[in-house]
């Protein structure tokens, strides 16, 4: 039950109903039940492997909060938990030739089997927020939720199970605790941001995924100009993608009167690459800054007493160890593959290079009287960052490094005509960008200015859903399949 059909919609509307006429202290039950419901739309086997995640998980922080021996049992929960995720993740890699039987349902009747072990719905992201959860326990910020109910809702809540966000403990277990009375304008608000979340995949992201999977299914046929196009057009669906989900999960959950954090932040108009992570998948970014990258630079910090190594301050150095590591396993968590490894650590090395060269860059504008604020300037950084991030994601859409390279090499060495198979769908995947591209800007620099949706008057406010509706029902595509991060 992907969030993009219309089998969602319609569980949506049976949750909000029974929900608000459903006794206030029984709504988190009502939510915990949709959340289940939910979850068995897929592959319903998997549900024993979260029932066993959640169940270790509950008791493990309240003995984490009790015990003495804090540093083993925080070892011990970590490694289970890494553990399960790596084993769905890798089990083929190990056991190549095993024939698993499952099968995916729709509306609980089974279709498709799969003859492959592949990773339960969710899990990846129920690993970050359990070990968020552990983390904040054993950090003494957090006590542990006593309450079973409230917990599991706190891992398996629908709108956020498949993709995030990663919520951390205290952001949204207060939320579960205070479901309240119907919230007119929030609720209004979380519409307007699922009926945006539709455009952005329906009209966007599965418009431009038709070019850019004809593109990459066949690069060896197609020249640099094509393949540059296609890692564009990529780009900007895996934007789409992601922040489409995102927006249809947060205004989902709106209906619920629960705020979720916001994962986008109008990434492409980041003016460095740091300010990129800053902005896209924001709560996964902060988790790997405040859980990976700090930890490890206070302990390089502790390690290397020096002031400076090789003629560089100390500090340099732990910036780059910490960065690298980290990025690494931001690689090895979206795929077991060297592209993926490969594209953690070249968004490392600028990181590091950005971290490295600060001061000195900071007096090349000093020196040419460049102010921080110049538009000029900003735009200029704005487009590098871009490019560089664009570049990066022509690992991400590979399916090994060899074929990332061979693109990365016809599209320096070989340009020629631009392929266009259906000038219709063409033009509409510009269409999108452009919508996306101004949307943002009209966001980032002019957000108290003209808005249709939030206009005061309700005839353009009706105006721009019924054209934004039309604009999804007459060029959306209807058959783009499930989100990219769900195989995440």
């Amino acid at each position: 039950m992907v969030f993009n059909s219309l089998a969602y919609l319609f569980f949506i509307g049976i949750v909000f109903v029974l929900f608000y006429i459903s006794p206030v202290k029984y709504r988190w039950v009502w939510l915990l039940v949709a959340s289940i419901v939910y979850y068995l739309s897929f592959i319903p086997v998997f549900l024993s492997v979260l029932v066993a995640v959640v169940l270790f998980n509950y008791f493990a922080g309240r003995l984490l909060f009790s015990t003495t021996h804090k540093k083993a049992i925080m070892i011990l929960v970590v490694t289970f938990n890494i553990l399960i995720l790596a084993s769905f993740k890798y089990f083929h890699t190990i056991f190549p030739d095993t024939v698993v039987h499952l099968y995916y349902v729709d509306w609980f009747f089974r279709i498709d089997p799969i003859n492959h072990l592949i990773i339960p719905i969710g899990l990846s992201y129920i690993t970050f927020t359990s070990l968020s959860y552990l983390i904040e326990i054993n950090r003494k910020t957090f006590a542990p939720e006593k309450h079973l109910g409230y917990f599991t809702l706190y891992l398996v809540f629908f709108p956020k199970v498949a993709q995030g966000p990663i919520e951390r403990p205290k952001s949204l277990i207060p939320q579960l605790h205070q479901l309240s009375t119907f919230n007119y304008p929030l609720a209004v608000e979380g519409l307007k941001q699922m009926l945006w979340g539709f455009f952005k995949k329906l009209v966007v992201a599965d418009r431009l995924a038709i070019y850019v999977n004809t593109v990459y299914g066949n690069y060896e046929h197609h020249n640099g100009t094509t393949l540059l196009v296609a890692t564009l057009f990529y780009a900007f669906q895996i934007y789409a993608d992601f922040s489409g989900y995102t927006d249809i999960a947060l205004g989902t959950a709106k209906l619920f009167g629960i705020n979720l954090t916001d994962n986008f932040r109008r990434p492409y108009l980041a003016t460095s690459i740091q300010d990129f992570w800053n902005r896209w998948h924001i709560s996964f970014s902060t988790w790997l800054r405040d859980y990976l990258f700090l930890p490890l630079a206070y302990f390089f910090s502790k390690k290397m007493k020096k002031e400076s190594y090789l003629f560089l301050k100390t500090e340099k150095w732990i910036y780059l160890f910490s960065i690298m590591i980290t990025f690494a396993i931001a690689g090895w968590w979206h795929g077991e593959g060297a592209n993926f490894l490969i594209w953690g650590l070249l968004f490392g090395v600028f990181l590091t290079y950005s971290n490295w060269t600060a001061q000195w860059s900071k007096s090349l504008r000093k020196r040419l009287k460049i102010r921080q604020k110049n538009r000029i300037y900003k735009a200029y950084k704005v487009l590098i960052t871009f490019l560089l991030v664009t570049f990066i994601w022509i690992f991400f859409r590979s399916t090994n490094d060899g074929m990332a390279l061979r693109i990365i090499e016809s599209i320096i060495f070989d340009q020629g005509k631009l392929f266009i198979e259906s000038p219709g769908i063409f033009l509409y995947s510009v269409f999108g960008i452009i919508t996306l591209i101004a949307l943002d800007i009209k966001r980032e620099y002019f957000n108290q200015s003209f808005s249709i949706l939030y206009n005061k008057s309700i005839i353009i406010r009706y105006l721009g859903y019924t054209t934004i509706i039309l604009i999804i029902l007459l060029i959306g595509v209807f058959d783009g399949g499930s989100f990219l991060y769900f195989q995440f």
